[in-house]
């Protein structure tokens, strides 16, 4: 497994992350010792950069679970912390600590190596910091964590403004982005920034529907072209990511992790599977050959070029 340095922070993690999101965290969908078996399998690949959060349902307790027994040297581990409450107001110091230390506790671990604000909105930057700053000092004083991280929402950020003004504050040596084929738009400013800063990035919503499903891509080209965006205007819904299809990437699921990982910005690529085969296909893209100047120049010229506001709402 290829490892790259995670900025600044001189963290040297896997070219592939396992993201344990919703679905990880939901018991429904495996039992533990299912993921236990999915965790270890990941190890043994390489996988070293494991990524979690308090609000992916029961993901930390069962990555917790995962690690038991395992090598605090084997893995990286990032997790997160909600800054705001539910009346949408900066929660207070004592919050975030026992955010803290209740994630410790499930993950059952003396100490977090990335700890990042989770979903910050480009208005929520100044206010979180100026209240919790001195919190998240203290902790990190404390060995409660090691690096400070910041994890962006695409949903409700999608022209990525807040990051390139985060990482320029010099409070944070790592950041989430969401970076993928079909809203690559992370390249005009964030990523530039966080490299330009030293600030190591794990790119995240690599993969969704529109990318699994061809049907589905196809009938979001439609729709875009049906809006007059520019780019889609020029695209065969049947054929749109062709250019980044050959003997590497055969697929677009294939196509979507080895265009995360061609860019110099970002050190880790996260998989949400539950699916060890699929992992080691997502494995099995990000170190493939990188793409020709000719394909991503291609790409680029139509993809950039498709609304945020519209796609990524709808690749979700």
């Amino acid at each position: 497994m290829p490892l790259r340095r995670l900025g600044r922070t001189e963290l040297q993690v896997s070219l592939l992350g396992l993201g344990t999101g919703t679905r990880f965290g939901d018991p429904s969908r495996s039992t533990p010792a299912e993921l236990v078996r999915l965790v270890r399998g990941a190890l043994d690949l390489g996988v070293n950069y494991l990524d979690t959060a308090p609000m992916y349902l029961e993901a930390e307790s069962l990555l917790g679970r995962a690690l038991a027994g395992v090598s605090r040297e084997e893995y990286v581990l990032a997790t997160k912390v909600f800054p705001m409450d539910a009346a949408g107001a900066v929660i207070r110091p004592d919050q975030l600590r026992e955010s803290v230390e209740t994630s410790l506790r499930r993950l059952r671990v003396a100490s977090i190596d990335v700890l990042q604000l989770h979903g910050l909105r480009p208005s929520w930057l100044g206010p979180v910091m100026d209240q919790l700053g001195g919190e998240l000092a203290r902790l990190r004083e404390a060995g409660r964590y090691r690096f400070l991280g910041v994890a962006e929402t695409i949903v409700e950020d999608p022209w990525h403004e807040m990051l390139p003004q985060a990482v320029e504050t010099g409070w944070f040596d790592q950041t989430l982005v969401g970076y993928n084929v079909l809203s690559p738009g992370a390249e005009v400013a964030a990523l530039p920034s966080a490299q330009q800063i030293d600030v190591g990035v794990a790119a995240m919503v690599v993969v969704g529907p529109a990318l699994r499903d061809p049907a589905v891509l196809a009938q979001r080209i439609r729709a875009a072209q049906a809006r007059g965006e520019h780019g889609a205007l020029e695209l065969d819904p049947a054929r749109a990511l062709d250019v980044l299809l050959d003997e590497y990437s055969p697929d677009p699921v294939a196509a979507a992790y080895r265009y995360a990982a061609s860019h110099p910005a970002v050190a880790t690529v996260l998989s949400g599977t539950l699916n060890l085969t699929h992992l080691q296909a997502n494995l099995a893209a990000v170190t493939a050959p990188p793409f020709s100047a000719s394909q991503l120049s291609r790409h680029r010229k139509v993809f950039r070029h498709l609304d945020p506001c519209e796609w990524i709402i709808r690749h979700l």
